[in-house]
């Protein structure tokens, strides 16, 4: 979305530039926006005295302002002006370069004198790269992430001057490493009950990654050959079993079904003929029953504790949040006396369960986790911003 703003804010600035014409621009101080629309005029009307007039002065002004820049920048003495001096530099020598590929004629017309800027890009480039490196070595030794940070910062305006620097990388990566906030993610249990083997596995098992940032990473594994930077303790504080629940309701279900034919009797006994003269039959039907014992198990577990946020160099307590999560066993299941056939579609479904026992309590616990491991993630995720 961002990227798509940038772009039409771009597209607009180029349709504003492109109706103001070179002389306006000019009026406005934006020299080198003149400079670009002068330039296009003149290729398509090269004897065009406007054009040139708002040229000669753009250019005149342009590089005033960057040689003033620069001989401002030299007088303060300071170690860290050679980036901008470099800069200044780069919109003389590519202004330069645009304008001499002009013709001859109107190069004339401006009084277009070439300098030579190889010299002073060179110098002024090493001299912003030995600054830009010293600052972040000095801010890399301070060994602490938030100057370290900083100093990748350094380095990485460094390796825009030069990008294939011997050890340039290695220092980013340094800095990259040592500027990262390191967060511990671990499970505590406070209260009287054993938890399963397994059950910290589950939260060691959490994958952090979509959380991870530049300069923010998580774990659940102590390093000893990193700095913990903050510990967030999954604090299980009271664990409730509920005792299982069972519930049984008996009732009688009954369907009438076929029950093989018979003849249909006149009145003395005799066997009835229909028009063609074949005997005439009739279905037979009898009623079957059957009882249906439903059976309904319930059980519950409640996980509940607090998610406390620590700074792990001066042991405070940043945050605390009250947690907790609940799972519910409930379970049905049916059986039968009597003629199955009787059975309603419903009880069938129930009489194909099978009869299962309770889930034991800690087999309860660890299921009660998984939605507590998600509380967990949710509630980190909100409360990033405690890392810095």
């Amino acid at each position: 979305m961002m990227i798509k703003k940038l772009i039409s804010l771009v597209l607009v600035s180029i349709l504003l530039v492109s109706c103001v014409s070179s002389s306006k621009l000019l009026q406005e101080g934006r020299y080198d926006d003149a400079i670009v629309k002068a330039i296009k005029k003149l290729r398509k009307a090269p004897t065009d005295r406007n054009e040139t007039a708002v040229l000669r002065k753009a250019l005149k002004l342009a590089n005033k302002n960057d040689i003033e820049s620069i001989q401002s920048l030299k007088l303060s003495g300071q170690p860290s002006i050679w980036e901008s001096v470099y800069q200044h530099y780069l919109n003389l020598n590519q202004r330069q370069e645009m304008i001499s590929r002009l013709p001859d004629g109107i190069l004339n017309k401006i009084n277009y004198k070439p300098h030579n800027y190889v010299n002073d890009l060179a110098f002024a480039k090493r001299k912003a790269a030995d600054y830009l490196d010293a600052k972040g070595m000095f801010l890399l030794n301070k060994e602490n992430r938030f100057d370290a940070r900083s100093a990748w910062k350094y380095f990485q305006r460094e390796s825009r001057l030069f990008p294939d620097k011997p050890g340039l990388k290695s220092k980013l990566n340094t800095a990259q490493k040592q500027g990262i906030s390191r967060v511990l993610f671990m499970v505590k249990n406070s209260s009287r009950q054993n938890l399963p083997k397994d059950f910290k596995d589950e939260f060691n098992r959490i994958n952090f990654s979509y959380l991870n940032r530049k300069w923010l990473h998580f774990s659940t594994q102590f390093n000893v050959n990193q700095n913990i930077d903050y510990v967030v303790s999954l604090n299980i504080r009271n664990i409730l079993v509920s005792p299982g629940l069972i519930d049984r309701a008996s009732h009688r279900e009954e369907k009438t079904i076929e029950d093989g034919w018979q003849y249909v009797l006149d009145k003395r006994g005799n066997v009835k003929k229909d028009s063609a003269g074949n005997d005439i039959k009739i279905k037979k039907y009898r009623t079957i029953h059957c009882e249906i014992t439903q059976v309904h198990l319930t059980k519950s577990v409640q996980l509940s504790g607090t998610l406390d946020y620590f700074d792990n160099h001066s042991q405070q307590l940043i945050k605390s949040r009250p947690i907790s999560s609940q799972f519910i066993f409930d379970y049905q299941f049916a059986t039968a006396r009597g003629d199955v056939q009787a059975a309603s579609e419903k009880s069938k479904v129930l009489l194909h369960n099978p009869q299962l026992p309770f889930p034991t309590d800690l087999k309860m616990i660890f299921d009660a986790s998984r939605e507590l491991k998600q509380t967990a993630l949710s509630y980190i995720r909100q409360d990033r911003r405690l890392f810095r």
